[in-house]
């Protein structure tokens, strides 16, 4: 008998050191028991929960069950927990349920799930699983939205069997709200990492940043300041939120609100932006920095019923780079703090980055641009050097003035301070609308003169050497063109205020650069306009210098070739330059026969002999005669008619090493003065 009371507890002590399982044979085997006493308690057992069974083939494997005490369990979990017997009702329920449900336990005990109404649970979404449950545990989110917001609960319907052996189940509710939100946030910061990541220049992340802040903190205006550290404001890159309550505020304050700037170099406003976490900021008026007058900012904020702001820095490498500020009702909760937060520092390392990198390409951009002036003004400077006298120069120059400022209409002019009055050369610009100017004008500009006192009264400083602002059309065209017409012409065209530069030279002034736009804005390139001025002033400069030597040189060519005295000019190379009309009288040769010395001597003595001779002597008389001062030298030359002539040679070296060189014939004092010895000599025989 003792035996048999003490069988139930042999019978689970041996089950628990074989956790695979056991069959009854194997039981009874190890126990020394009959069969039929371990498939009776086994069967008692299974009823009671205390053990479960597997069916492998025809036999059956009993294992115990993992089971914990329900009054423990509904202790010590932090888990919702409600226990449904097989029609759903409700038979035990845990503190914690009661005090998330806020009900006791006489309202719920004995009540369906259904007639009880609950939230959560009493969904359809929960029902439906409840409903489904059969042998295995199930579990499932349950979304659950209020009024205060929407939460999770992680719900896992448990199959229970009661001590009678009637069936359940156990309902656990686990509040995941919370782990919902740090998976939401997460896939949050990860989304906004991507795209701070690709994006590229022409993004605009200023009003990213502040779409986002809306997206999480809806209220009145979200905004994101920038520091301008070379002046230290602080200015409004990106505004977003309510446009009613951005109308208002722009209404009160009188300023748009996009683009205002504070100075923050006071320390009680410098402070405000200094914060790693959001803090409440103080009253709009100190929020605006003081810039703003206090009674318009208690207007915006009664107009508001109440404003509630809250700001943070954004930081990076310790850096403040500027801040984000969100306004929303006085009085309410400011949401999603925390991931507010995070991104916020998040956007400032793509910020700093974002302004790094457009500081990088502007540094870059100035460069290139520097190399594409250098490289322009070098291009300008070897035109200009290499311009024969052909080409028209001041179209020249107003076409490259129009590379620099395509959107215009560039005129050239020179200066006659003699006759006092001024031309336009060129016109430069699009065709159709240098036409157009004329037709509204109706005045041909080119080659018009215009009084240089009417120059003076629009304004135009001649001795300026720098660029200069003309205030309209009328003053650009010197008074001459009917205010009324050029008045048309600048609604027609688009014209506003042009530009001039003079260009001037040791001379004084030679004329002068204007450029009229056609869009409205400043002038841009206006150091290399400069430059290009100068290289303009230097380059006119050469080709009038040139024009007066060639001038020089025509009146020297017809003063030697109207001379009755034979000359020629030869280079310090040996090249025959000119020879005039005298000595193609004399010897017969033109400078087509004799373009360099070694011709002339090649005709001019054409015995070897004599040749050797005339170039020996005439190198002896420059070695003893030293340079620059060769003297006189008489040879006997062959002419062209065959014919030979005695010629007394006076050459004359210039500075230059060029030398020119005269002829004159002593042919018939040599004979005369041979004639004139040979008398001497008879007499003297006598």
């Amino acid at each position: 008998m003792q035996e048999e009371h003490d069988l139930p507890a042999r019978i689970l002590r041996a089950l628990r050191f074989r956790p695979k399982g056991m069959t009854i044979t194997e039981v009874a085997k190890q126990l020394g028991v009959t069969r039929n006493s371990v498939s009776k308690h086994l069967e008692i057992f299974l009823i009671a929960g205390k053990v479960d069974v597997r069916q492998i083939g025809n036999a059956k494997l009993y294992s115990l069950a993992q089971r914990v005490p329900i009054s423990a369990f509904l202790c010590f979990t932090k888990n919702l927990i409600l226990i449904l017997d097989n029609d759903q009702r409700i038979v035990q329920v845990n503190d914690q349920c009661l005090r998330h449900l806020r009900q006791s336990k006489d309202d719920l005990i004995g009540r369906t799930i259904r007639e009880a109404a609950l939230p959560v649970v009493s969904t359809p979404e929960a029902l439906a699983v409840i409903d489904e449950l059969e042998r295995e545990q199930v579990v499932a989110d349950i979304r659950y939205a209020r009024e205060d917001g929407e939460f999770f609960y992680q719900m896992q319907a448990i199959p229970t069997t009661f001590e009678d052996g009637e069936k359940g189940c156990t309902l656990v509710l686990e509040d995941i709200t919370e782990r919902k939100r740090y998976v939401r946030n997460m896939e949050f910061l990860a989304r906004t990492g991507r795209d701070f990541k690709d994006m590229d220049a022409t993004d605009d992340i200023y009003q990213y940043v502040a779409r986002e802040l809306y997206t999480l903190a809806p209220g009145f205006l979200v905004w994101v300041g920038i520091i301008d550290e070379s002046d230290q404001m602080l200015v409004l890159k990106s505004v977003v939120g309510d446009p009613v309550a951005i109308a208002v505020t722009e209404q009160f304050t009188g300023m748009k609100v996009e683009g205002m700037a504070f100075p923050i170099t006071k320390a009680d406003t410098a402070e405000l932006i200094r914060h790693l976490k959001l803090v409440k900021a103080p009253p709009l008026y100190r929020l605006m920095h003081m810039e703003v007058p206090e009674e318009s900012c208690q207007q915006v904020e009664e107009a508001a019923g109440g404003i509630d702001t809250y700001l943070m820095g954004l930081v990076s490498r310790g850096r403040i780079v500027g801040d984000v500020g969100i306004s929303i009702q006085a009085g309410t909760e400011l949401p999603n703090q925390g991931l507010i937060e995070a991104f916020v520092r998040q956007a400032a390392i793509a910020i700093d980055r974002k302004i790094a990198d457009d500081r990088l390409r502007q540094s870059l951009a100035r460069e290139l641009e520097q190399v594409r002036n250098l490289l322009f003004l070098s291009r300008t400077a070897m035109d200009f050097i290499e311009m024969d006298d052909s080409v028209d120069i001041y179209h020249y120059i107003g076409d490259r003035l129009h590379d620099l400022t395509p959107d215009s209409i560039i005129f050239v002019c020179t200066l006659d301070a003699e006759q006092r009055e001024i031309r336009f050369r060129a016109i430069v610009g699009d065709s159709e609308q240098i036409d157009h100017l004329r037709d509204v004008t109706g005045t041909e500009l080119i080659d018009v003169p215009f009084p240089i006192d009417e120059m003076l009264q629009s304004g135009f400083d001649v001795s300026a050497g720098r660029i200069f602002e003309i205030s309209s059309l009328y003053h650009t065209l010197f008074h001459r063109i009917p205010e009324e017409r050029c008045v048309q012409a600048e609604i027609e065209l688009g014209p506003g205020r042009g530009f001039g530069r003079n260009f001037s030279c040791r001379e004084g002034t030679q004329g002068c650069l204007l450029i009229q736009p056609t869009r409205p804005g400043d002038l841009t390139n206006r150091e290399v306009i400069e430059a290009f001025a100068n290289q303009v002033s230097v380059a006119l400069l050469r080709r009038r210098a040139r024009g007066n030597l060639l001038q020089s040189e025509r009146r020297f060519r017809d003063l030697v070739d109207s001379s009755p005295i034979s000359s020629a000019v030869i280079e310090s190379d040996g090249r025959y330059t000119y020879i005039n009309r005298a000595f193609t009288d004399l010897f017969g040769y033109t400078l087509a026969d004799i373009p360099t010395g070694k011709d002339w001597l090649r005709l001019a003595f054409p015995e070897e002999a004599q040749r050797r001779e005339a170039i020996a002597a005439w190198k002896t008389d420059r070695e003893l005669a030293g340079p620059g001062r060769p003297r006189p030298r008489t040879f006997p030359v062959r002419c062209r008619d065959g014919t030979e002539k005695v010629i007394l040679f006076r050459p004359v070296e210039l500075s230059d090493g060029t030398e020119y060189v005269t002829y004159e014939d002593i042919t018939e004092e040599r004979r005369a003065y041979g004639m004139l010895l040979g008398e001497i000599a008879e007499l003297r025989k006598k």
